[in-house]
């Protein structure tokens, strides 16, 4: 899914602070949209090829403290 779409769901379902957990992690999309967010994320994902796309993409994410 686009980042955007999944952000407008984190956004509306938790507040900063909470958990989103992902059982089809995928690319981790939502991933990205929750650690952006100031969300705490677990992804879950069977596929040895999306979890590595996974790890470089959430390493990439600069979360702003204040």
């Amino acid at each position: 899914y686009p980042t955007k779409l999944v952000e407008k769901m984190v956004l509306a379902g938790t507040d900063e602070g909470d958990t989103v957990l992902d059982i089809f992690n995928g690319t981790a999309s939502t991933g990205h949209a929750a650690v952006r967010n100031k969300r705490k994320y677990i992804g879950i994902e069977l596929n040895e090829n999306y979890i590595e796309i996974s790890k470089k993409r959430l390493a990439e994410i600069q979360v702003k403290l204040f």
